[in-house]
């Protein structure tokens, strides 16, 4: 059997190589850059699941933004535009504002998202009203609708012209699955595959795949960021989070002095 690589296939077989690893903020906390450390990055291929929320939450909330967390996230996915082809050139740096906007963006979409699907279940539009809002001010698109049932097609067409913006610069393509680890496979099995020009068209990806398939996308109740439930019972983004709200329920509840040992201050003891 011909080698793949000789058939031009292999680049199909799954995401393109990027890089990741340790990285520092130089300059202002919020206008200066995030810098790779070129000499300990290492080469990875970005199929990472986690990957749209994982960068969606960098600046889901806008009061908690935080340098740590886009050191962490670098380190463990990369930049958005410099990958492993960037390595020893010295320009494995980025704009940390650029990092917040995109961040932001994706976030309002994927809310967006989950706010048109509440909408269609409960026929609400009230929170995709104001979640729309900030859309159009992103995008400068015309001005919400006032029917209810316009305004969720409204949100749907946006939603999807949005995420294909992002998309620019995907290359698809058509693998059998003969190439590839896992099952279905066989000689008529053929997979739809995609080559992302960088992580953050990486990341719109794994997003629109999410609506594509309709998967329930929930907004957690610890953190309040969006997540897709792995199984009706999930109620939680992480079992970290789902600990570190039971921990707060439990202090909450240790806070609250027992009933039986409250008395009116002014009252005299009994004798």
């Amino acid at each position: 059997m011909a080698d793949n690589r000789q058939l031009g296939l292999a680049q199909w077989r799954q995401y393109p190589f990027w890089a990741r690893g340790p990285a520092r903020i130089v300059g202002d906390p919020v206008d200066g850059e995030i810098v790779l450390d070129e000499g300990r990055a290492e080469p990875y291929y970005m199929d990472k699941k986690d990957l749209s929320f994982e960068f969606a939450r960098l600046a889901f909330d806008l009061n908690g933004l935080d340098t740590r967390d886009v050191v962490a996230f670098v380190r463990r996915y990369g930049l958005l535009w410099h990958g492993a082809k960037d390595l020893d050139t010295g320009e494995c740096r980025e704009s940390l504002m650029e990092f917040w906007y995109e961040s932001r963006v994706l976030a309002v979409l994927m809310q967006l998202y989950a706010d048109l699907r509440e909408a269609l279940r409960s026929s609400s539009t009230d929170k995709l009203r104001t979640t729309m809002q900030e859309v159009l001010k992103i995008f400068e698109a015309a001005p919400l609708e006032e029917d209810d049932q316009t305004l969720m097609d409204q949100a749907s067409v946006y939603l999807a012209e949005f995420v294909t913006m992002k998309l620019e610069g995907c290359s698809f393509g058509l693998t059998s699955s003969i190439q590839l680890d896992g099952k279905p496979r066989g000689p008529d099995v053929f997979l739809v595959t995609h080559r992302p020009p960088n992580l953050l068209a990486a990341a719109y990806v794994h997003f629109a795949q999410t609506i594509a398939s309709r998967a329930p996308m929930e907004e957690c109740p610890g953190c309040g960021r969006m997540f897709v439930q792995e199984s009706g019972k999930q109620k939680y983004c992480t079992p970290s989070c789902a600990s570190t709200s039971r921990w707060r329920r439990w202090k909450e509840r240790q806070d609250v002095p027992d009933a039986h040992t409250l008395r009116d201050p002014s009252s005299s003891p009994a004798e």
